[in-house]
């Protein structure tokens, strides 16, 4: 039997994400250097310290954390996330916080609360994909709305708004955005909420990035100019102590966040009991806050050798310096194709991802997401280099 007609509608529709078919062309090349994945650096971790906080909670409290436990999460880690959405300028509750298995889960339990099949979803144009494929699995229309300098450009989602009834949600990504490492200035962020206001629409703000600041002080969030109550936040835990130990989060209106809480429930009736705890008992014994300061100290010190690099060996290439997150948003020279760049890239044994799958209509060949935190400053130099020799062979 062909199991596939079997399939429902939206699944037939699932295919590899671009991304993913591209990284697989890398995969098995001896000495790659890789600008493509979007991951914290390694060695940066906190393993000593995990593993003791790890040791402490299950020898003392084993037999309750490693039973079913709370579906909005343990409630010492949401205390402590509470903590560092004051870094953001928002003010909440533990029971305003549902933890998730990572912001994808996030996501993904937003879609199903939210999402009727025809809806219209809004996002940044260009946006992180895997939100976009999620959103769209649910029966989302996603419909992009361009970037400039200081955020999601305001008329044309004026306009958007005022003529399409189904539009239900709005995705951004206002700090150190994924590809395009943009930061929203304050002034658009306030802007942006004063026109959304005016319309019966729900704002997902993700903030994975947020805490990564390299030298700026924290960025006041998007919700917190928010009146109605339009805006969930999500954040991660994911770029900041582990991507391994999956723990996301949901916060917002107390309605909301329990109508989310049934959702999850409906999902997997709570994430990794154990990892929230780890995490709560690693922040109550260390300072989350100085490893956050550390990893930015790493990741500064590496942007800064890798826009240097950028600048001696590939000086016909223009960028911004992203003042904090994981990417570098590279702009082509003219008459130069980002997948025509990769494939020679590739050749040179160097991987980055080509910008077109970031953008809705997928037309847009100027640019390439470089990620810089996951290798040190000596390769990211390296890798700055194979990228001149592959120029090379295209001019």
């Amino acid at each position: 039997m062909d199991m596939k007609q079997l399939y429902s509608k939206a699944a037939s529709k699932l295919k590899r994400s671009e991304i993913g078919e591209l990284k697989s062309r890398a995969a098995g090349k001896p000495d790659i250097l890789s600008l493509a994945e979007g991951v914290p650096a390694a060695e940066l971790f906190p393993t000593e310290e995990i593993a003791k906080a790890a040791y402490k909670i299950i020898s003392e409290d084993g037999a309750r954390i490693l039973q079913y436990g709370d579906c909005r999460g343990d409630k010492g880690l949401r205390t402590h996330i509470a903590h560092i959405m004051e870094k953001y300028a928002i003010h909440v509750q533990p029971d305003q916080v549902q933890i998730t298995s990572g912001s994808m889960q996030s996501l993904d339990l937003c879609a199903r609360l939210f999402l009727e099949e025809g809806d219209t979803v809004l996002v940044e144009d260009p946006t992180f994909i895997d939100a976009m494929n999620i959103l769209a699995f649910a029966g989302g229309t996603i419909e992009g709305v361009p970037l400039d300098e200081e955020g999601m450009d305001l008329a044309v989602l004026e306009e958007k708004l005022r003529t399409n009834p189904r539009i239900k949600l709005i995705y951004i990504i206002p700090d150190y955005q994924n590809p395009t490492g943009l930061t929203w200035t304050q002034a658009r962020r306030k802007a942006f909420m004063e026109l959304v206001a005016q319309y019966d629409v729900v704002v997902l703000e993700d903030n994975p990035y947020g805490e990564l600041t390299y030298g700026e002080a924290y960025q006041q969030a998007v919700k917190s100019y928010d009146t109605k109550d339009q805006v969930i936040f999500m954040g991660s835990l994911s770029k900041t102590f582990s991507p391994g130990i999956r723990i996301g989060w949901l916060a917002g209106e107390q309605s909301v966040i329990d109508a989310l809480e049934l959702v999850k429930e409906h999902c997997d009736l709570h994430s990794s009991i154990p990892d929230h705890s780890i995490a709560a008992t690693y922040m109550n014994i260390y300072s989350y806050d100085d490893h956050v300061k550390y990893m930015c100290g790493v990741y500064k010190k590496r942007r800064d050798a890798f826009v240097e690099a950028l600048r001696t060996y590939l000086p016909d290439f223009t960028f911004t310096v992203p003042k904090g997150g994981f990417f570098l948003w590279l702009r082509m020279p003219a008459g130069v194709d980002c997948m025509k760049f990769f494939d020679a890239c590739l050749e040179e044994q160097v991987t980055c991802v080509p910008g077109t799958p970031f953008y809705t209509n997928k037309d847009n060949h100027e640019f390439m997401r470089l990620n810089f935190t996951g290798l040190n400053e000596e390769d990211l130099v390296r890798a700055v280099q194979r990228m001149a020799k592959a120029y090379a062979q295209l001019v």
